[in-house]
């Protein structure tokens, strides 16, 4: 297909965003492997550890998934300049935003 009403930028503007989403994403689950690992470190007798080590295997499962995603993302950066410029793009709208919206 030729693209006439897509923006020469379009991809390495959804590329830089997606690379950002998988970052937080990513981010989020770290944090929370980090509280598994502290739960079953000093978790009180009684808990249930298997319950939490399976929480803490799903969450690098999910880690892992994320880490595939960005790599993915990444084989698909033809231009570092491009992608570069895409990510200063994305990171300017995300601030204006944050000030038009107060977030």
């Amino acid at each position: 297909m030729i693209y006439k009403q897509l923006p020469s930028t379009y991809k390495a503007d959804t590329i830089a965003i997606a690379m950002y989403a998988r970052e937080i994403e990513y981010f989020h689950y770290e944090f929370d492997a980090i509280n598994f690992e502290f739960l079953i470190a000093n978790a009180p007798e009684g808990a249930d550890l298997i319950d939490l080590k399976q929480r803490l295997h799903d969450t690098r499962t999910q880690m892992e998934a994320v880490e595939n995603t960005q790599a993915a993302l990444a084989a698909q950066i033809t231009d570092q300049g491009e992608h570069e410029a895409a990510v200063i793009r994305t990171a300017t709208a995300r601030a204006d935003d944050a000030l038009r919206t107060g977030k």
